[in-house]
């Protein structure tokens, strides 16, 4: 349908002849026009044109978005590089500087250090384990006697001492049968020399802690200084 003013109501011909011929004449638009004045084919190339504008300024910022946004990637990338860098090189300055001032620091103890040493005072002593050490140091020391007596003996056997004494004493008391030197009288001597100094050494070590600890009740005890090797 077009657009235009309604053509009046026909009454009568009469009528109808005046109508046509007081009331303009309305022409329907081209084909392809729409009322308004504007065409179709104007409607959708202005479409178009706007489209392909709008399409063409899109584009264009997003490439020019996507280019910022590289570079700012790739100068963050180079900033990143340049930092793993420098931090590497520091490392390794101050790996090489704390070597080298352990190596001085080394040297200059080594040559400067003086040992430590520590004084303490020796206040009291258990008597029962001055007790416990005496009886077995009394007995290793009993059986390294008799060691050294055997060996004495040996030595002198072999070299002909004993005989001679013994060849002199019978001489002299006109006695050929008996001896003044012998093996079992050499040993029976040390067992019982051994056995006196067992008792004796046990009793004099108990005693003499238990005096220790008196006169360090009296005076405060020894005191003793202790040092590390140099």
């Amino acid at each position: 349908m077009t657009q235009g003013y309604p053509p009046p109501a026909r009454s009568s011909n009469a009528n109808a002849d005046q109508d046509t011929a007081t009331l303009p004449k309305v022409t329907p638009p081209p084909a392809g026009q729409q009322p308004g004045g504007w065409s179709s084919s104007t409607q959708v190339g202005a479409g178009s044109r706007d489209g392909a504008g709008s399409r063409d300024g899109s584009g264009s910022s997003g490439a020019g978005l996507g280019a910022k946004i590289a570079s700012k990637a790739s100068a963050a990338a180079a900033t990143a590089t340049a930092a793993a860098t420098s931090a590497k090189d520091a490392m390794r300055t101050a790996a090489s500087e704390a070597e080298a001032r352990s190596g001085r620091n080394g040297r200059v103890g080594r040559g400067v250090r003086q040992p430590r040493r520590a004084r303490l005072t020796l206040s009291h002593v258990n008597v029962y384990s001055v007790f416990k050490f005496s009886c077995v140091l009394a007995i290793a020391l009993f059986f390294v006697w008799l060691i050294m007596v055997g060996v004495l003996y040996g030595i002198l056997d072999v070299a002909g001492v004993f005989d001679k004494v013994n060849t002199t004493v019978r001489d002299l008391s006109n006695d050929k049968t008996s001896d003044v030197i012998s093996g079992p009288l050499v040993f029976g001597g040390a067992i019982i020399i051994g056995a006196v100094n067992i008792v004796l050494f046990i009793a004099l070590s108990t005693i003499g802690a238990m005096v220790y600890n008196l006169c360090a009740d009296l005076v405060g005890g020894a005191e003793v200084t202790l040092s590390e090797r140099e």
